[in-house]
């Protein structure tokens, strides 16, 4: 076994769990609803006979209001009930390690030779991460507060809920180890994050003559905070994360504009030199670079002017609408899909042109949009090898907004129906569908697909997709 051996070498070995699970559920009169769960789960990952087992209990319970007796004279809502649940979740997985409780190892890393004029090599031993025998489940405390109703004979649904969550015991791996400690440690119950949010859908289904249609929306949103996360004290508020969301940006830059020429002097030797009224970047910059924000206001922008800023790469505000009709034969249904509060940063090969030394092609938005002596009206810094180092560190420049709307299906039928078709051939209907997938998007990040879950080099692109169908019912 190597050191890195409980991530590595076990990789292939199937995870052990056992478990135990019961469930309690009671209706009477379908008007009061009691529903319990219990899981009794253990894991490969903690210590046998310590903390390896977790108790994880639920419930929900429902009312239905609309069918007490009280309710029966009202006319306002055909249906009305009340929803509770609180549960309790566990996790094992933390940062993917495995058999986390087991001491660390020893295994040999090289050679070293001792001496002045020695050069035979002594092997080298180095202790893996050290185990840790207490850690045990995370957990998470989820709450869920809802409500249905329809009214108007069924035609209009409204569903509402609003949730919270507290997470806690959140295995990581200590941020606050000092670097004497010449070794990782193993995981730990640290981390604590706090989560809320609602989801309301709105419905409307109804019938006119040979028309039927539908359509139904739906938006949710949700926003966590990091309550404890073991991090290092920065020496500035705006590098921190605890306090924020998780998944945001950290260590960027806040880029502000492009460097002009106006904002440079000739320094007597027929070089450009930038005024002493701006901060001095730790690098020599040009025309056409980066011109980023000095945060702690000491005329020098260094490391200590990145900050933790931007959206999680999960968005916090979730959009849907499906809806669609029915006219005799003919039917027709689409969905739309969309996200907003929402970033992600651009890799290298969006940054660069030529990325990867100049082996790959040129991508057109650089060629419209780089800053050049002969456009200066340019949104992106100047392509040049002096200072593509600096212009492409991770800053706001390269943070981008990746909200989106999205016409993510469409669907239309015709069924044919002859009796001519029955008697002949046996067949009672002919149906032809025609439909698509991905079929339009808006949205301000334009160069690859905003609801990717990366934002690398290479993504194959969202594919748009047409179907054409024949069902032959006999």
């Amino acid at each position: 076994m190597t050191a890195t051996g409980k991530s590595a070498d076990y990789v292939y070995i199937p995870r052990g769990y056992v478990g135990l699970v019961g469930r309690v559920t009671y209706d009477y009169l379908s008007k009061y609803l009691l529903d319990v769960n219990m899981g009794y789960n253990g894991s490969e990952n903690f210590a046998p006979g310590k903390t390896r087992f977790g108790l994880f209990p639920s419930f929900s319970a429902g009312w239905v209001i609309s069918a007490e007796k009280f309710m029966e004279r009202q006319k306002v809502f055909d249906y009305l009930k009340l929803r509770v649940s609180w549960g309790r979740v566990g996790s094992d997985v933390g940062t993917s390690a495995r058999f986390m409780y087991m001491p660390a190892v020893w295994s040999q890393n090289g050679t070293y030779s001792f001496g002045v004029y020695n050069t035979n090599g002594t092997p080298i031993y180095q202790m893996g991460s050290l185990g840790n025998d207490d850690i045990t489940w995370e957990t998470a405390d989820k709450q869920n507060y809802g409500i249905d109703m329809r009214f108007l004979n069924g035609r209009l649904s409204v569903t509402a809920d609003y949730f919270m969550e507290h997470r806690k015991d959140i295995l990581i791996t200590p941020n606050s180890t000092p670097s004497i400690i010449a070794m990782t440690l193993q995981n730990m119950n640290l981390g604590k994050v706090d989560n809320h949010g609602y989801e309301l859908s709105l419905g409307w289904r109804d019938q006119i003559d040979d028309w039927s249609y539908h359509v139904k929306g739906n938006i949710s949103y949700s926003k966590n905070k990091i309550v404890y996360m073991d991090e290092v004290p920065n020496e500035y508020s705006y590098m921190d994360q605890t306090g924020g969301s998780t998944g945001r940006q950290t260590g960027l830059y806040r880029f502000e504009r492009l460097y002009q020429y106006s904002d440079f002097i000739d320094d007597g030797s027929g070089n450009l030199k930038l005024k002493p009224e701006f901060s001095q970047p730790y690098v020599t910059v040009a025309p056409g670079d980066a011109m980023y924000a000095d945060l702690n206001k000491d005329g020098i922008v260094d490391s200590s002017d990145r900050e933790t800023t931007g959206y999680s790469t999960r968005p916090e505000y979730m959009f849907d609408l499906n809806a669609g009709f029915e006219y005799k034969n003919f039917a027709f249904s689409m969905q739309w899909l969309g996200a907003t509060h929402v970033d992600k940063m651009l890799d290298k090969a969006y940054r660069i042109p030529f990325t990867d030394s100049g082996r790959r092609g040129l991508l057109q938005y650089f060629v419209d949009d780089c800053w050049t002596p002969y456009n200066q009206s340019g949104t992106l810094p100047r392509p040049a090898t002096a200072s593509q180092s600096w212009n492409s560190e991770n800053s706001t420049l390269w943070l981008r907004d990746a909200s989106y709307l999205r016409l993510k299906s469409v669907s239309m039928s015709y069924t044919l129906r002859h009796s001519k078709l029955r008697n002949k051939l046996g067949i009672n209907s002919l149906v032809f569908t025609l439909s698509g997938y991905n079929l339009l998007t808006f949205s301000p990040l334009d160069i690859l697909d905003p609801e990717t879950i990366t934002s690398g080099g290479g993504v194959y692109p969202m594919v748009r997709l047409y179907n054409l169908g024949l069902t032959v019912n006999f």
